[in-house]
C-alpha cells in the first residue's frame, strides 16, 4: 500500500485536478490492443477475477511495436531523481519482477538479466558519466560507473571506454512475453481475445440505448465499438493500442505522436558472438539470440510507413561504426549480413512519460480550472472532470517493455478502487489530463 489517497478530503484538494474520481470496481472491462501494454492490463485485471474482452486488430497477438525479436529492458534515468526518472526506476523494478512471476508460473520467453552498459563514447557522455557519480542519486544495482577495463570484461569483448552499467538490465523476447502473459491471463478464464478486429471507430451511448444486437453481454453498456465485424458493446473501455489510438477521435486533442523505429537483425559471427550484455550508444548493440544481433533504432516522427527500407538499415550500421568505431571494424558487418529489418511504430507523448487514466472532459476543464491562467497556485477542490468510463494506457514510445507493468498496476487500481502503487505526484505526472492543466496555466488556450 502506498500514499495516494484517493480520497476528495486528501490535502491534495486544494489542486482538485490532481485527483483521479473514485470509482466503484467495475465487473468488466473491454481492451483495445494487443500488445504489452494491453498484456499486463489483462492480466492484472483477470488475476482479481474481473472479466476482460479484448479486441486485437491483427490475427495473431504482438504484431506491433511488441513484435520485436529482442528488446532492451531498462530505465530511464538522469543524474538526480527527477519524476521521469523515479517513474522509470519504479517501473523498472516491477517489469522485473512481473516477468519473473510469469516465468515461475511455466510460461517461457527467451530473455537473459545480462545487464545493460551505456557507453561513453564522447566528451558529453563522459561528462554526463562523472555527473552521475557525482551525484549519486541511484543504488549501484541499478546504475554505477565503470571504466574501459570493467566495461570490456562485463561486455566480454574489447570496448575502449568506459560507461554507465545497469546491473539488473538485460533483453528480453518481445513477442514471446507478450503472449506468455496473455496466457496467464487466459489460464484465469475471466479473458477473452477477439482477433481480425479493427475498431474505426467508438461512440459514447446511454444506457437505454441497449436495443441493438451486440456481441457482449454487458447490461451497463456505455461505448458502442465500430469494427470491421460488426458492432460491439462496452461497459468500461481502455485503450491501449499504441500508436494506433492516435486515430480515435475522442484522443486527438491529446499531445502524442507516431515515431517509425526500424531495427535491423544481423547475423552473429565468431568476433561479436561472445557480446555477454546490452551495449547502448546513439543506438543499441543486443547479444546473440537465436545467431541473432538486433541494431537500432531509427527515429523518424510522423513517419508512418510500416515497409522497411535499405537506407534504414544502412544508417543503424552506420551509427554502430560512427559511434563504436573500433569494435564496429572488428565486427565487420556489411549488408549481405542482415537477416531481417521490421518497422514499428512507437506512440510518443509530450513528455516521455505515459499517459495512464481516465480521458479528460477537456471542455469541462476548460472551465472549471480557468483562473489558474491568472494564478497557477488559485484553489481547487474539484476533482478532475472526465469522460465517463473511457481509458486509456498509452505513450510508452520506446520503453514499454519497462514502464507498462507499473502503469496497468495503476490502471487496474483506478478500475477496482484500490490503493493506487505511486504517490499522488507521479500519478499526477501520468494523468492524461496533465496537459490541459499546464496549457491552462501556460495561458495557451482559453
Amino acid at each position: 500500500m502506498n500514499n495516494a489517497d484517493k480520497k476528495n478530503n486528501s490535502p491534495l484538494t486544494t489542486k482538485g485536478y490532481q485527483l483521479r474520481a473514485n470509482v466503484t470496481k467495475v465487473q468488466h472491462v473491454s481492451i483495445i490492443g494487443g500488445g504489452i501494454a494491453s498484456a499486463c492490463l489483462a492480466y492484472g485485471l483477470t488475476k482479481l477475477g474481473i472479466k476482460v474482452t479484448l479486441y486485437c486488430k491483427d490475427s495473431t497477438l504482438a504484431q506491433g511495436a511488441s513484435s520485436n525479436a529482442i528488446g532492451a529492458v531498462y530505465p530511464l534515468l538522469y543524474k538526480q531523481a527527477d519524476s521521469i526518472s523515479l517513474f522509470y526506476q519504479q517501473a523498472f523494478w516491477r517489469a522485473k519482477a512481473l516477468y519473473s512471476e510469469i516465468a515461475e508460473q511455466g510460461y517461457s520467453f527467451a530473455h537473459q538479466w545480462c545487464g545493460l552498459l551505456e557507453v561513453s563514447y564522447k566528451e558529453t557522455l563522459i561528462n554526463k558519466q562523472k555527473a552521475f557519480a557525482h551525484f549519486n542519486s541511484w543504488s549501484k544495482d541499478l546504475i554505477h560507473s565503470v571504466d574501459a577495463k570493467q566495461a570490456s570484461e562485463l561486455a566480454n569483448i574489447a570496448i575502449p571506454y568506459g560507461g554507465l552499467f545497469m546491473p539488473n538490465a538485460g533483453w528480453i523476447a518481445p513477442k514471446e512475453l507478450v503472449h506468455s502473459i496473455f496466457k496467464a491471463a487466459e489460464a484465469t478464464k475471466y479473458l477473452t481475445i477477439v482477433t481480425d478486429t479493427q475498431v474505426s471507430k467508438i461512440q459514447q451511448i446511454a444506457d437505454a440505448e441497449t436495443s441493438v444486437t451486440t456481441k457482449e453481454s454487458n447490461s451497463n453498456r456505455a461505448w458502442r465499438l465500430y469494427t470491421n465485424q460488426g458492432e460491439y458493446s462496452a461497459s468500461t473501455l481502455v485503450i491501449c493500442a499504441g500508436a494506433d489510438a492516435i486515430e480515435i477521435e475522442q484522443l486527438k486533442t491529446l499531445p502524442i505522436t507516431a515515431t517509425r523505429g526500424q531495427i535491423t537483425s544481423m547475423n552473429s559471427n565468431k568476433k561479436i558472438s561472445k557480446l555477454a550484455t546490452v551495449i547502448c550508444h546513439k543506438g543499441y548493440l543486443t547479444p546473440a539470440h537465436n545467431g541473432i544481433h538486433c541494431i537500432g533504432a531509427t527515429f523518424q516522427i510522423n513517419d508512418t510507413n510500416l515497409n522497411t527500407n535499405k537506407a534504414d538499415d544502412h544508417y543503424n550500421l552506420a551509427m554502430l561504426a560512427k559511434c563504436l568505431p573500433e569494435l564496429s571494424a572488428n565486427i565487420n558487418w556489411q549488408e549481405q549480413d542482415i537477416s531481417s529489418s521490421k518497422a514499428r511504430l512507437r506512440c510518443m507523448s509530450q513528455d516521455h512519460l505515459p499517459l495512464v487514466g481516465a480521458m479528460p472532459n477537456i471542455s469541462e476543464h476548460k472551465k472549471a480550472y480557468a483562473h489558474l491562467a491568472k494564478d497557477k497556485n488559485w484553489k481547487y477542490s474539484q476533482v478532475a472532470p472526465s469522460i465517463n468510463n473511457l481509458y486509456m494506457l498509452i505513450g510508452l514510445g520506446a520503453r514499454g517493455l519497462c514502464s507498462a507493468p507499473l502503469a496497468a498496476d495503476i490502471l487496474v487500481a483506478e478500475l477496482t478502487n484500490t490503493p493506487y502503487p505511486v504517490d499522488n505526484d507521479m500519478l499526477f505526472s501520468l494523468s492524461p489530463n496533465r496537459f490541459i492543466i499546464r496549457d491552462i496555466i501556460k495561458q495557451k488556450i482559453s
